[in-house]
């Protein structure tokens, strides 16, 4: 113990300092967004390469089951392009070479995936060398899941929907009403459809999509649908959605990349610069 204390003695100022640096950095990761993400990415990369090969062995030993559960997921998958109809009918372009093919998708594995903090992130196994870039859509078997904000040769980041960061246009199959989806940050299986004025007709039960306002999840990607609304204190509902994606069940995601999004972004941002 006396050697222990003596150590705090002589190296007191170092120690100081370490402290001072790690509560500086602290405070501006926690009330920066711009530093978080950056943060959250780096730490995310490293993290990941250090859970892929747990991910691989539980995979290797539960690669029945696994295998059984993608046969089901194909099947759904299949099923859901055949009834979609026109709502999806960009989203099915994807696979149809008849068409001017606007999406390209890329397969990945979510190797490390946090639900229980306010800023939630993904680890996927796929990067560069995929052709995986910051700012492309990412979805699972049901449902959007979340944007690709970094990636390095092997592996991206993920800003999860369950993160107080996290918006994306989401209008009513039916109504086409549209708002913004945000995260309230409680619980992994809901969100917040805000910016829905009162004379919109609201179920509960409607299904919720993206609306395609967004150039990076594809129009009437499944969102989720009216779990609960109630009127605010203006003249908008409140409306609690469930999502439609299971994050704490997530393995097999689809990255999506928008072949014309450069192109749309271009026009848009000349066109705001003569405005």
């Amino acid at each position: 113990m006396q050697s222990f204390f003596r150590f705090l003695l002589k190296y007191q100022t170092f120690i100081l300092f370490i402290l001072l640096i790690a509560g500086s950095v602290f405070l501006i990761v926690k009330h920066n967004s711009f530093q978080r993400t950056h943060f959250a990415n780096a730490f995310y990369t490293v993290q990941g390469s250090v859970y892929a090969p747990v991910r691989k062995t539980a995979a290797y030993l539960s690669l029945n089951r696994e295998n059984i559960r993608l046969s089901e997921e194909n099947a759904s998958l299949h099923t859901r392009l055949l009834q979609a109809g026109d709502t999806f009918g960009r989203v099915r372009s994807i696979y149809d070479t008849l068409y001017r093919q606007q999406y390209l998708c890329i397969p990945a594995q979510v190797v490390q995936n946090t639900t229980s903090k306010q800023y939630n992130y993904l680890t996927l196994n796929r990067g560069e060398l995929d052709g995986i870039t910051a700012d492309m859509a990412v979805i699972g078997p049901d449902g959007i899941v979340g944007i690709v904000t970094a990636s390095s040769p092997h592996f991206a980041t993920v800003l999860s929907v369950l993160n107080r960061d996290f918006s994306v246009s989401a209008k009513f199959l039916t109504s086409q009403f549209f708002g913004s989806l945000v995260w309230d940050g409680r619980s992994p299986y809901y969100a917040t459809l805000n910016d829905i004025p009162l004379h919109a007709p609201v179920h509960i039960g409607d299904t919720l999509v993206c609306s395609g306002f967004s150039s990076m999840f594809p129009e009437g990607t499944p969102v989720g649908t009216v779990e609960d609304f109630d009127k605010d204190d203006g003249n908008f509902y409140n409306i609690r959605v469930r999502l439609a994606s299971s994050f704490r069940q997530l393995y097999h995601v689809t990255v999506i990349k928008d072949l014309y999004k450069d192109e749309q972004n271009a026009l848009e941002t000349g066109h705001n610069l003569h405005n």
